[in-house]
């Protein structure tokens, strides 16, 4: 092998290594923004933002705190619920709690 093929296989090894040590998006920045859920049979957008969700149909909001890497604590007007929250893509969202399970779409 020579000595520039060396260099460029050395070389590709160390932009691999760095592209595979690159992580997406935490999921305290994949939770930002609007998201489409159904409740009871009706559809509502969840807006959120660093410390609260606004329900955007009923005008209302509430705050919500990172417990951990992968659950948050909510406070619903005095209910509140901890879900562990995963993202099966950027655009879709699953919550789940004690109330059961939540799946919830990227309104764009």
């Amino acid at each position: 092998m020579s000595h520039a093929r060396k260099i460029a296989a050395v070389m590709l090894l160390v932009v691999l290594s760095a592209c595979a040590g690159t992580s997406g998006p935490s999921k305290r920045e994949l939770i930002l923004g609007s998201w489409q859920a159904d409740f009871q049979g009706q559809s509502i957008v969840l807006v959120y933002s660093d410390t609260e969700v606004s329900v955007e149909s009923f005008g209302v909001s509430f705050p919500y705190e990172w417990l951990n890497e992968n659950q948050i604590r909510m406070d619903a007007m005095g209910q509140v619920v901890t879900s562990t929250v995963e993202f099966t893509s950027p655009d879709e969202m699953v919550q789940s709690s004690e109330q059961g399970v939540q799946t919830l779409r990227r309104v764009q």
